[in-house]
């Protein structure tokens, strides 16, 4: 029964290839192949290639397992359905095949370099390379050999609601969750990992108890894993990962394409619509189609829309009459601080002369008077700079006006600051009735779905 997992690797190709040519697990490397290259030399060859055609970034290799099981073929079978595979399917790609015999199951290991030595070709891997080549060709190449093969498990029959659900893609939050920790957890080769790559697709993790829990970006509600109804401490998600990676018939679940989750429950008003139509065009940017078509000048403003909603949650913000409340609250702050301002500058103002003084007797306090005499000018106003001073501290005046000026500076950078929240909260009231229309095709099909929901129920 053979098992395919395929793995995207951007660590240093070095370490990737000493691994799957271990003398100890590939039996003094009798059971090692090189296509494109020499082992000795394959990093460095891998890397010229990418160089050559400048793709040195992003994924380095591609890191393909192929299990069979245990006691159904002999390591040297293995690793010739190993190197079918490598010569049909990466034609033109750098490869390195290394068939493990050091556990009960007998594997492959094929590496292939990202970048093609042909022509710069950089692969990359979905949902449909891997059904539609890699699994496709792995079973018929085993079927070939006569080793066994995972069937398609059979698809539980779907009620009417249920197909419409899926029809116009809408799925809820926690069935987003749930698939993403599924995802994640099939490709994590530790817990470190499943944490970032539930990082990667945007959760917050947090540790604060017994049970690891992930909040959805703009969400506020936190989730378990859970395995048969029970959530998973920490213990158990290294468990279950460390069973993955040792059962050959264990499965990776590819990154599938997310569904349009519309935000339920507490969050309303301008809020919801943001949050959604940022989901909506996070989706977009990511490569995902959706239902309807959206312009290319409304992706570019993701990052701007992402700033809003995450505003409006830090705020605590949902409808227009809160947001136009605090455009009042930053108005009466402006107001104060400007009122602040101008206290300052008459301070400032009234203690001129003095300040000016500090600053002639500072400016020729250390000047070569031999090598640069004074005209008499310069003295006249040296002269009168420390008739001024002669009943004040200097160090007391040079400290008060250190800290006017630093008052004056902070007070000028909160007004700043609340304008432009000001001009954001403005921002955000004018093109919400926009993000409203656009949505409009999206909330039109959830609306019948509930419809379609509740006549089922009744």
């Amino acid at each position: 029964m053979a098992i395919t997992k395929i793995l995207a690797k951007s660590m240093r190709l070095d370490r990737l290839i000493a691994y799957v040519c271990n003398p100890a697990k590939t039996s003094e490397r009798v059971f090692v192949s090189c296509i494109g290259c020499e082992r000795e030399t394959a990093a460095k060859t891998w890397m010229e290639t990418k160089r050559r055609y400048g793709k040195t970034d992003g994924v380095q290799a591609y890191h393909l397992i192929q299990s069979f099981k245990p006691d159904e073929l002999t390591p040297e079978l293995a690793h010739e359905i190993g190197n079918r595979f490598a010569e049909e399917y990466l034609d033109g790609y750098e490869v390195i095949v290394g068939t493990h015999t050091d556990r009960h199951h007998i594997h492959n290991h094929i590496i292939f370099n990202s970048v093609s030595d042909r022509d710069g070709t950089k692969y990359h891997s979905s949902r449909q390379t891997y059904f539609n080549e890699i699994r496709t060709l792995s079973d018929r190449l085993c079927r070939e050999c006569g080793v066994s093969t995972v069937d398609e498990p059979q698809r539980k029959a779907l009620t009417y609601i249920e197909w419409r659900m899926q029809k116009c893609g809408v799925k809820t939050q926690r069935e987003l969750f749930d698939r993403d920790a599924e995802e994640c957890l099939s490709l994590a080769m530790d817990v470190g990992s499943f944490y970032a790559r539930m990082e990667d697709r945007g959760y917050t993790v947090r540790h604060g108890s017994k049970y690891p829990t992930f909040l959805p970006y703009g969400g506020e509600r936190s989730y378990r894993v859970k395995q048969k109804q029970q959530s998973m401490t920490e213990d158990d998600l290294a468990a279950y990962i460390d069973r993955a990676m040792r059962d050959p018939t264990f499965e990776v679940i590819m990154p599938r394409q997310q569904r349009v989750h519309f935000p339920r429950g507490k969050i309303t008003g301008i809020r919801a619509l943001i949050l959604a139509w940022t989901y909506i065009l996070g989706l977009v940017n990511d490569g995902v189609k959706t239902q309807y078509y959206v312009s290319p000048e409304e992706l570019k403003r993701f990052t701007q829309l992402k700033a809003q909603a995450k505003y409006l949650t830090d705020n605590g913000i949902e409808t227009a009459a809160q947001l136009w409340d605090r455009i009042d609250a930053i108005d009466g702050r402006i107001a104060a601080l400007t009122k602040e301002r101008t206290i300052l500058n008459v301070k400032k103002k009234r203690q001129k002369p003095l300040y000016d003084a500090l600053q002639m007797t500072a400016m020729y306090a250390y000047r070569d008077t031999e090598a640069f005499p004074l005209t008499v000018e310069e003295q006249e106003k040296i002269k009168e700079a420390h008739e001024i001073l002669q009943n004040h501290s200097i160090d007391i005046l040079n400290t008060e006006r250190n800290t006017l000026y630093a008052e004056l500076a902070e007070v000028n950078r909160d007004i700043r600051a609340l304008k432009n929240e000001r001009r954001l909260c403005e921002r955000i009231l004018a093109e919400s009735s926009q993000i409203e229309e656009q949505l409009k095709p999206y909330l039109t099909a959830e609306r019948e779905i509930r419809k379609d929901y509740l006549d089922y129920e009744r």
